[in-house]
């Protein structure tokens, strides 16, 4: 990257160095805070860094993803990142083994792509990510160090936002933006010139970065402790974090000998309506980048029961009616759990009228997504079991959650179920199952329910038994596969 343009430790660089001045873009406070910046992070070793490798061993949390309501449980997460800045490629390798499911991944830069490695299934597919900020931005954003480099490298984006305290200390914030991220607003210790914190405004709300105890490794700084907020709630602690500069290696950057080309996947960027049988249907999308959203109509003669409650709700009951050729309103919209994800369509169940069926650990986020106490006489609390005309609802418990409502449809011996097995794979293909797959089959299995077809919350292919039960027995619970490095 010849024509990268760095400011110099100082507020002026000498005639002769490769590298502009800040002045350039920049006015005369943005230059002075910048330059603070860099030579607190090291000067020119900073500036002339050509890559940095940083291992994390982190805490992780999933605010309204665990296992009951309005309790956060922390799993391990491991992440090793190797990011060749001059050449705008990374590798980053994350694990974790905990209650809800294993993982072992990397993104890697390959020659001209960006690759997706599941090691668990021996597979690469190219990244939904398709550039390098897109890819590798996450550890950009959670390394100060990173974002020291990145600011020096665009000066010409950077505004002063003005002097302010923090946890007790004088603090100046500048503003810098980076490809494809909202801008990223910087609190810099106005004596010490450390990044302190990182804020950003996204879609999915005030996003703060926290970095502290910061030391060095070859003459670059960094911050050796790390908290990442989303919005109020904690999700990411680190218990250690190490880096080391000018160490990452070409060979990081290209896929594993025994990692094959992963089976292809079913394409379901544009919406479909599939009938199932007579007056069911199924109906969802899956965008790119994004998760499957779908839902399942079941007409129940005046009226309709929709079961999966993701964002997007009434997009795919419009679809529906369109296919099925009638108006019928929604009286019923079963909960699945209460994950707040699978709740974002409520606010468009409440507004068409309709009455929830629930898990009642879900009723509090259910309310909260819906923008309202839903009045008693349109909710219905699931205890057990429930039969709603055309269907059946069984409250149960798995790894991934403590109560879920499995939907059964007996006319067509399907159950629909959320988080446990998705079937990405067209054709016979059978995907990758995971601790939940497991769970789930088992849990059938106690209910002792006929099922010739498992449909998902996330995905459209219509599943037949036989491949859920292969990927449930097919599932290998060994939480390092291979043997990697990161999870030994």
């Amino acid at each position: 990257m010849d024509n990268r343009k760095f400011i110099k430790a100082g507020l002026l660089a000498s005639a002769a160095s490769v590298m502009m001045s800040v002045n350039a873009y920049a006015g005369e406070t943005e230059d002075a805070l910048i330059a603070k910046v860099v030579d607190a992070y090291g000067g020119d070793s900073l500036t002339e860094m050509r890559s940095i490798r940083i291992q994390n061993n982190y805490k992780n949390s999933f605010p309204g993803q665990g296992y009951t309501p309005g309790y956060v449980e922390f799993t391990p997460l491991i992440q090793d990142a190797q990011i060749d800045v001059a050449n705008e490629r990374g590798s980053v390798e994350g694990w974790s083994a905990n209650w809800n499911f294993n993982f072992n991944t990397r993104t890697v830069s390959v020659d001209d792509d960006i690759v997706a490695i599941n090691y668990s299934a021996g597979t690469y597919q190219p990244a939904a990510a398709p550039d390098y900020y897109t890819a590798f931005g996450p550890v950009i954003r959670v390394s100060d160090t990173l974002l020291a480099y990145e600011l020096a490298k665009r000066p010409e984006t950077a505004e002063y936002q003005g002097a302010t305290t923090y946890v007790g200390q004088p603090h100046e914030l500048i503003s810098f933006e980076i490809p494809n991220s909202p801008p990223l607003t910087l609190y810099v210790n106005s004596e010490t010139g450390y990044i302190s914190k990182m804020a950003r405004a996204t879609g999915f709300g005030d996003l703060t970065y926290q970095f502290g105890n910061h030391t060095s490794a070859n003459g670059v700084g960094y911050a050796a402790d790390f908290e990442f907020f989303v919005g109020p709630d904690i999700n990411i602690i680190s218990m250690s974090r190490t880096a080391s500069v000018n160490s990452v290696r070409s060979t990081a950057f290209r896929i594993d000998r025994g990692i094959e080309a992963e089976p292809e996947r079913i394409d379901g960027s544009e919406m479909s309506v599939n009938e199932l049988a007579d007056g069911v249907h199924f109906a969802g999308q899956t965008p790119a980048g994004g998760a499957g959203a779908y839902t399942v109509f079941v007409d129940a003669g005046d009226h309709v029961i929709a079961v999966g409650g993701y964002g997007g709700l009434q997009a795919r009951y419009d679809a529906y009616k369109e296919a099925a050729g009638h108006d019928k309103p929604l009286r019923y919209q079963i909960v699945t759990h209460h994950h707040t994800d699978h709740l974002g369509g409520m606010a468009d169940a409440n507004a068409m009228g309709a009455t929830f069926v629930t898990p009642a650990n879900a009723v509090g986020n259910l309310n909260t997504a819906a923008g309202e106490d839903i009045p008693e006489d349109r909710l219905q609390v699931l205890d057990e079991k429930m039969t709603l005309g055309p269907v059946e609802i069984y409250d149960i418990s798995t790894n991934h959650m403590a109560s879920m409502a499995l939907v059964y449809i007996p006319s067509i011996k399907a159950v629909f179920q959320a988080d446990h097995y998705n079937g990405t794979y067209a054709g016979d293909v059978v995907s990758p199952g995971g601790s939940g797959t497991v769970a789930l089959k088992k849990a059938i299995a106690a209910l002792d329910l006929d099922v010739d077809t498992v449909l998902s919350a996330h995905g459209s292919k219509i599943i037949p038994w036989s491949e859920f039960e292969a990927a449930a027995t097919n599932y290998d619970p060994d939480p390092c596969p291979g043997g990697r490095a990161i999870c030994r």
